[in-house]
Formats: structure tokens, C-alpha cells, sequence
């Protein structure tokens, strides 16, 4: 959402009998909502993804302080309990616990309906934030995801901890949420989002290096769905904003990633040392590139800046870095669409799906296995496609819900 998007409050406060005050202590109090819901985040996306129960709680307490607060400075009303999104979210939480119910396992539905509760309770806390604090809320979205990205690009040019993820031969950016795609997923929405914002501020420098450095971020996960996910993105913002202001926001920021990209992939070999200097000199040069392509108005001098660039740093890739090796066992391990595993687990939920049309098997329920290629059976615990994870466990009727909460977000969007 814009940073400049009408703020809600005074529509929630209207319920109130005394809404049409401008009360100080109540815009205070919404503002450490949004504050508590900033540190929810943060907690969630240093502490990998908020997976374990440890770093669970305190995303759960955060955000159950932060939706408190909110609501005690401005109390529900009809409007909140109307919102299309709340009623769908509401309602596939409250399939989850059922459907647990009626299979005999009436524990396994606490989980996604708390989850969705929190989607619910984020929703309600940030219609009651001003636009300073939703300001404020964007920029600390922003700067952590930029904290993911960065940690990301140390883990690969550096080998550091478990920032970085080997596979296939080849280390990607896995970053404080420790799995590349995961990632990848809070990536691509931050940069989408600041991409955006660059529509309407394209000389920025602040955003211009934002975006640059968390599409470097990006593409050190080296995720072929993020890749997707990111042109789809770029599509609709064209169609939204224009497809001339969008390329002219998104240019810089692309290049400079790209050059960047290019100095990273020497560290990504397994079979190979890192080469955190070239990467260094890489990123510096991919900022420097995108800063001044920024400022730069007129769109020849732009491809002149951009030839001379592009040609020096490829140019010291190839020959410092043996960037064009790396290049191809990168390329031989990511560009391409075989993913045995997966598709043996997308099919496995599937087939789950189908002996459980309407129901599902149940909340963390579905038993993914098959039998491999060698003979042996693969069992995993998620499909690694959500809408088929859904399917398997919630069945149709859940599947048919998320689709109705998406497009509700959407439309709220």
C-alpha cells in the first residue's frame, strides 16, 4: 500500500460516540500499535520466519499487544466486521478448526485459524494508523527487508552461517529465514513495493538504492519462482501505472542488481572459494550504476552510461572472476524446470486431494510420499505449492475460502 494512502481512522472512529474528536492519546496509541506490529515483523523475519515456537510467541504477543492497543483507542465497529477480508479470513479459519473436528483431530485446526486470526488482527490495526504511522510502518518493512536482503548477499559472498544454502552444487542467499525461497517470498513483495513507490518519485536516490539492493538480495536466492513472481509483479504495475514510468522506475534499480549479480555468481560454486572482494566491488558498482541512471534525464545519455558500465564491470567479472564458468554450472543447476522431488510431491498432494475432495485429510494431516525414481519412497511434510498444500489438507471448500480471502485482499489493496 502507498505510504500516501488515505488513512482509515477517522472511518473506524465514526462508530464512537465521541469519533469525531481528534483525541491525541488515541493517535498515540494507534501509533505504538503500528510500532508493535513493526517489532512483530522484525521478530518474524530475523528469527527464520518465525518457524519454531520460541520466535512463534513473540511474533503472537506482539501482535496481540499492537491489535489491543488499537482497539482500545478506537473500538470495533460494523465497518470492521463488514470488511471482505476479515469475513474471509474468519471463515476459513473457522473451516480449519471444524474440518479438524470432524476428522478426529481437533487440535491440528489451532494452528492455521491462529494464523489467520493474526492476519485478522494485522488488517484491523492498520486500518486504525494515521498516515504518519503508516509511513513509518512502510519505511521499517522496508529497512528489515533490506536487513533479509543484505544478510542474504553476505551468506553467499562470504559462505556466512546459515545465511547461505547449499544445493545442487550451487550456495544460495537463504538469509536469517535460512531457506532461499523463503527468502525470496518476503523479497519480491518489498521490492514490488518499492518499485511502486519510485513510480511517483523516479530520482529518489533513497529508493533507487532501496530497490537496487533488495533485488541484489533477490537474485542471490537464485529462486526461479521469485523470478516469476517478480515479472508477474512488474506486469501489473505497468498496467497499473503505465508501462513508461514503470521501466523508467524500474531500470536503474534493475541494472544496478544485475551488475551486482554478475560479481556475486564467482562465490556461488561450491567447488570454488568465494570472492567476497569481487562481490564487494560488484555491489558497489551495481549502486553507483542505478544512482546514476536515476539522475540522469534524458535516455541517450542513459544507454551511453549503461554501455560503458555494463561493458567495464562484465569485462572485470570475466577476467578477475572467471564469472563465465561460474555462469554456466549456476545456470546448469538453476535454469531449468526439473524438480523431480517437487513434482513428485505436488503430485502426492494431489492425489491426497483427490481420496479427499471436500474435506482434505485434515489440518497437518496429508501423508506426501511416493516412490522414486531409484525405488525408495520420498515422504515430505509440505508440497512446496500452497494452493495443492491446501487442497490436501482442507479440501476444496478451503481451497474455494482462500481464494475468495485473496481476492478480497485484493480488492482491499
Amino acid at each position: 500500500m502507498s505510504p500516501t494512502a488515505e488513512a482509515h481512522t477517522p472511518t473506524v472512529a465514526s462508530g464512537t460516540a465521541d469519533g469525531g474528536r481528534d483525541e491525541p492519546g488515541r493517535r498515540r496509541a494507534a501509533g505504538w500499535a503500528g510500532l508493535l506490529l513493526l517489532m512483530a515483523v522484525a521478530a518474524g523475519l530475523l528469527g527464520q520466519g518465525a518457524v519454531y515456537t520460541r520466535v512463534r510467541w513473540y511474533v503472537g504477543v506482539l501482535v496481540a499487544l499492537a491489535t489491543l492497543l488499537a482497539l482500545v483507542a478506537w473500538p470495533p465497529t460494523r465497518d470492521d466486521a463488514r470488511l471482505p477480508p476479515v469475513v474471509a479470513a474468519l471463515a476459513l479459519a473457522a473451516w480449519a478448526v471444524l474440518d479438524a473436528a470432524l476428522l478426529g483431530v481437533p487440535a491440528a485446526g489451532a494452528g492455521p485459524a491462529l494464523l489467520l486470526l493474526g492476519v485478522v488482527a494485522v488488517l484491523l490495526t492498520c486500518r486504525r494508523l494515521g498516515e504518519e504511522d503508516r509511513e513509518v510502518l512502510l519505511l521499517g518493512v522496508v529497512g528489515i527487508g533490506l536487513l533479509v536482503a543484505l544478510a542474504g548477499w553476505l551468506g553467499v559472498a562470504g559462505r556466512v552461517g546459515s545465511w547461505a544454502w547449499l544445493g545442487d552444487g550451487v550456495w544460495r542467499a537463504s538469509s536469517t529465514l535460512t531457506y532461499p525461497n523463503a527468502a525470496a517470498a518476503v523479497l519480491v513483495p518489498v521490492a514490488l513495493v518499492v518499485l511502486a513507490w519510485l513510480v511517483d518519485a523516479p530520482r529518489s536516490l533513497g529508493l533507487v538504492l532501496a530497490a537496487s539492493g533488495l533485488l541484489t538480495g533477490l537474485g542471490a536466492t537464485m529462486s526461479r519462482a521469485a523470478a516469476l513472481a517478480l515479472a508477474v509483479g512488474l506486469v501489473v504495475l505497468a498496467g497499473l501505472r503505465g508501462p513508461r514510468r514503470t521501466a523508467r522506475a524500474a531500470l536503474g534499480p534493475c541494472l544496478g542488481a544485475l551488475v551486482a549479480l554478475v560479481c556475486l555468481v564467482p562465490s556461488m560454486p561450491a567447488a570454488r572459494p568465494p570472492r567476497p572482494v569481487l562481490a564487494l566491488a560488484g555491489l558497489c558498482a551495481g549502486l553507483a550504476l542505478a544512482a546514476v541512471v536515476a539522475r540522469v534525464r534524458r535516455w541517450p545519455a542513459v544507454a551511453l552510461v549503461l554501455g560503458g558500465a555494463l561493458v567495464g564491470c562484465l569485462a572485470a567479472g570475466i577476467v578477475v572472476g572467471g564469472v563465465g564458468n561460474a555462469a554456466r554450472l549456476v545456470a546448469e543447476s538453476r535454469i531449468t524446470l526439473a524438480s523431480p522431488d517437487r513434482s513428485g510431491a505436488m503430485r502426492a498432494a494431489l492425489r491426497v486431494a483427490a481420496e479427499h475432495p471436500l474435506t482434505g485429510a485434515g489440518p497437518g494431516q496429508a501423508d506426501l510420499q511416493w516412490r522414486g525414481a531409484d525405488g525408495g519412497t520420498r515422504i515430505f511434510a509440505y508440497a512446496h505449492n500452497e494452493s495443492a498444500q491446501l487442497a490436501a489438507e482442507l479440501g476444496l471448500v478451503g481451497l474455494g475460502l482462500l481464494a475468495v480471502l485473496l481476492v478480497a485482499l485484493a480488492r482491499l489493496l
